[in-house]
């Protein structure tokens, strides 16, 4: 038994390099392919850095449009004559007066709650030179609590012609009159040479029987506690003026603290020439 002892073992050991030396190989050949594949590992992290950028940045809709002239807006930022609902802790939203041809106006106000309380607001401004370049502007006296469905009066892309901006805006109320339940607005759109026309309104889709259904002309949302409670229109002061600043009045006190009225700061707006060499994509 001890001759055939020792022949196993050397079998064993011989089995045993064969392993460790394939093993080996197979270790060698791993670090020649990642020696030599630098360029590959260099390609994928310019995909990943490429790609983060486009998540950060926002990818170019094939829908982008810079239109063919540009409009400015000139003069102070006036005030509207009224708030609609009733004044309390005034926050302003938008930017009252800058010097730019990339400038941004208003298109919608919306609203949400937390406990009844109407304490988020978002107002929703768009570039008055391209429809691509929208800016949501946010309010939040939640204390960062989650918050109900929201209520959102707009001039959508999809629903009114390109440059349309709000001009005017009212609340409705609940019957304590302490808290902003519904919002409307009231608006015009915008031609190439810089003048406030009548709302482009476009279609939505049809009623029942075959009837077309027409965006509103001043379109509204409110909740069910509004009861036609409706205040009195926030106004632009001027001819050919749009708004570029909301002024939202809450309420003082511990959060959630509630919206009460709404005002404006509005600018006039012109046609900055016959055009600037920017053209429609």
């Amino acid at each position: 038994m001890g001759l055939l002892d020792g022949l196993i073992d050397k079998k064993t050991d011989a089995e045993q390099r064969r392993k460790a030396e394939a093993k080996e190989i197979k270790k060698e050949a791993r670090e020649d392919v990642m020696m030599q594949s630098p360029s590959l590992s260099s390609h994928h992290a310019a995909y990943a850095g490429l790609a983060l950028l486009m998540l950060v940045l926002g990818v170019p809709s094939s829908h982008a449009e810079r239109y063919a002239n540009d409009l400015i807006l000139t003069g102070t930022a006036f005030p509207s004559e009224h708030i609609s609902g009733f004044k309390g802790t005034a926050f302003e939203l938008g930017i009252p007066d800058s010097e730019s041809t990339d400038e941004y106006a208003i298109f919608g106000i919306s609203s949400e709650e937390r406990q009844d309380h109407p304490c988020y607001v978002s107002v929703k401004t768009e570039n008055i030179n391209d429809s691509e370049h929208k800016l949501d502007l946010k309010k939040e006296l939640c204390d960062g609590k989650e918050r109900s469905r929201e209520m959102v009066a707009a001039y959508t892309d999809s629903s009114y012609g390109k440059r349309s901006f709000v001009t005017g805006v009212r609340v409705c109320m609940n019957n304590d009159n302490t808290r902003v339940k519904g919002i409307q607005i009231r608006g015009g759109t915008m031609t190439d040479e810089g003048r406030l026309r009548a709302l482009e309104r476009k279609v939505e889709g049809q009623r029942s029987g075959g009837l077309r259904r027409v965006a509103p002309e001043e379109p509204q949302d409110e909740r069910p506690n509004c009861n036609d409670n409706w205040k009195r229109w926030a106004l632009c002061p001027g001819d050919n003026h749009i708004a570029t600043t909301v002024e939202l009045h809450f309420e003082a006190g511990k959060e959630p603290r509630s919206l009460t009225g709404i005002a404006l700061k509005c600018r006039h707006v012109s046609a900055a020439g016959s055009g600037t060499g920017a053209v429609r994509r």
